[in-house]
């Protein structure tokens, strides 16, 4: 059902795509609009679309949260175990290395072995590469962009896509800013529960960025409540450092319909902060088969990625695709001029508070 579901989708982002306006019809002078380029650079490239908004474009990335959070410069401990001490000066010159091979073209790398590059164009060298550190228990998500490619929804592959028209010119570049954040809220949120309290586990995350980057500039007119043009910066290359978590289940007497409805239930307590797909989670069974714990692989403030601005209840994964899919729908067909412009400062009761 997920397939027909998406292939249905894909269809319309299709058209979507392939619309053509007319060279008569003038610009709406109310549509949201960015103009992007390097810091410092007066080379700009300028783009209109009505699925531009404030959150996520100007409010995703905030430098001093991003440095408070930042790897340290020394060590950090392995995960269940205090006296083992990883060196984070080998960690950041690996990574450096890495960046060396990715520009030379590589797609073979020295110290990271590749778990997942559908997000990842190697060719314009731009969005989410998710790598393992072949020397350490932990896992890189590095993501990388340039003004051209920040502003084009369609080399990233198909999920950004989604995420640019469902809520308000999202990508997986804006999500990674969210990773470390969202993780702290969920945490609270399991702590202050008791049936998840001790049954859930998260990984250690850390931002990680290049000691020399160049910086995108983005500025906004007609977005959000503003009546004057907005900034904001944003490092062009940065990553998320991760515990790897052992993604073996072992749930024998635990059916597909049985961990569906378990995964549901989780994530409708956390407000689904959390993406409810079935692979974000890696369930064991403890106390002999009669209960379970839940490792969650990917901490992304789920309710950004698909622009969510209610809270609706879902007991399994149909019910839930079938809403995903009504929403796009929704979103990148169905919206008038006037519920286009009212969405522009519709308040957001998901939004981030750093």
């Amino acid at each position: 059902m997920k397939k027909v579901i998406l292939s249905f989708l894909a269809l319309f982002m299709l058209c979507e795509h392939l619309e053509a306006r007319t060279i008569l019809r003038k610009k709406d002078p109310n549509i949201p609009e960015i103009t992007i380029g390097w810091k410092n650079s007066k080379k700009r490239i300028t783009r209109s679309n009505w699925a531009y908004k404030e959150d996520p474009i100007f409010t995703s990335f905030n430098e001093p949260y991003f440095n408070s959070h930042h790897i340290p410069a020394d060590t950090i401990p392995a995960k269940n175990d205090p006296n083992t001490l990883y060196d984070c000066r080998i960690i950041n010159k690996q990574i450096t290395h890495l960046l060396s091979e990715i520009k030379k073209g590589k797609k073979q790398y020295t110290y990271f072995t590749i778990l997942k590059d559908k997000n990842f164009n190697h060719s314009q060298r731009c969005g989410l590469i998710i790598l393992k550190f072949k020397n350490y228990p932990l896992v890189l998500k590095l993501f990388m962009e340039t003004p051209k490619t920040f502003i084009d929804p369609y080399c990233k592959g198909f999920e950004n896509q989604f995420f640019f028209y469902m809520s308000g010119g999202m990508n997986r570049y804006f999500l990674g800013f969210t990773r470390v954040k969202n993780l702290e809220m969920v945490k609270e949120q399991i702590e202050n529960n008791a049936r998840w309290k001790d049954r859930v586990t998260l990984p250690r995350k850390w931002y990680w960025k290049p000691k020399k980057t160049r910086w995108i500039e983005v500025r906004g007119k007609n977005i959000g409540d503003n009546t004057k043009e907005i900034t904001t910066q944003m490092p062009s290359v940065y990553a998320i450092i991760a515990d790897e978590l052992d993604t073996k289940e072992d749930a024998p007497s635990l059916s597909s319909k049985e961990k569906s409805k378990l995964i549901m239930e989780l994530c409708m307590d956390l407000r689904l902060f959390v993406d409810p797909h079935a692979d974000n989670f890696v369930i064991k069974a403890i106390q002999d088969n009669t209960d379970y714990s839940i490792n969650i692989v990917d901490t992304e403030h789920f309710p950004s990625v698909i622009g969510l601005k209610e809270e609706p209840t879902f007991t399994n994964h149909l019910e839930w695709y079938l809403y995903l899919g009504t929403k796009y729908f929704q979103d990148a067909f169905l919206q008038t001029k006037y519920d286009r412009k009212e969405a522009q400062y519709r308040p957001n009761p998901y939004k981030i508070e750093w």
